[in-house]
């Protein structure tokens, strides 16, 4: 396998590309010399991260699409090896949430957060995985979320995520997120393990407090200072931050990591 910069450059499939974090790790790896296929729903979106990453356009290639789609998730890599003859990194990042008082959550919106966040991850990678095989290199890196292991505290977001209403419904929760991150981090070791023979390693990413698209839907300037004052760095993280460890993991110097979750929370889950 050639290093990156040489004739054969590594190439990548980054989901959910179109904002927030995805946005930031496409320009991380662009920036180490990695070829981007950008994914996501939104042409638009994927259009903007694009134009935002300097140098040569070429090196990013915008591929809308829907993970959550078996012929989209098709696509996406045919793409890629149309372009760049080569998959050589999964970067799972797309993702959503919602929240509802307990016992008003209902069926759809749970299938659609674990759709997206969890059988979309295990899919595209079952995709990718044949090409990195028969190259014997890869890595596959999911975005989890420190709430795969912890979950909400009610409390911190006062009315944002009230804990009562007046149909006795339950507090306002986020249990298909939080189901999904947990399987994500479950998966990430069970694919580990299983695809370690073919030289290709799979590790989670887990961000902590970040001001993205998602997480503005409930965080306003009083919870965000709330939350700030919990982490031990005190501060929220800035979405590079994310890009540089994905980018580690991406690297040769991560050979012999796999099936690790890489928290990259400013302290907030040791507290």
């Amino acid at each position: 396998m050639k290093s990156i910069g040489q004739e054969n450059e590594r190439a990548a499939i980054i989901t959910g590309a179109g904002s927030g974090l995805g946005r930031a790790i496409a320009k991380e790896l662009v920036g180490a010399g990695i070829r981007c296929v950008i994914t996501g729903r939104r042409r638009a979106a994927l259009e903007q991260t694009a134009d935002m990453i300097p140098g040569d356009r070429s090196r990013v290639l915008v591929v809308p699409g829907d993970v959550t789609v078996a012929p989209d998730r098709a696509r996406i890599l045919a793409e890629c090896l149309g372009a760049f003859a080569r998959a050589d990194i999964l970067v799972n990042n797309a993702g959503t949430s919602n929240a509802a008082p307990l016992l008003e959550y209902g069926e759809e919106e749970w299938r659609r957060v674990m759709n997206t966040n969890l059988d979309s991850c295990f899919f595209m990678a079952k995709t990718v995985i044949p090409s990195m095989r028969d190259q014997g290199w890869g890595r596959i890196i999911n975005i989890a979320s420190v709430y795969s292991t912890l979950v909400v505290n009610n409390d911190l977001y006062g009315d944002l995520l009230p804990g009562a209403n007046r149909n006795r419904s339950g507090p306002t929760r986020q249990p298909a997120y939080h189901a999904s991150k947990g399987g994500l981090l479950t998966l990430t070791r069970e694919l580990a393990v299983a695809v370690a023979r073919w030289g290709i390693t799979v590790n989670a990413i887990s961000p902590g407090m970040f001001m993205t698209e998602l997480s503005s839907r409930v965080v306003n300037a009083k919870v965000k200072k709330k939350l700030e004052s919990m982490t031990p760095l005190g501060r929220f993280g800035e979405p590079h931050e994310i890009g540089h460890a994905v980018s580690f993991l991406a690297s040769d110097k991560a050979d012999f990591i796999t099936g690790v979750d890489l928290r990259v929370d400013g302290g907030w889950s040791i507290w």
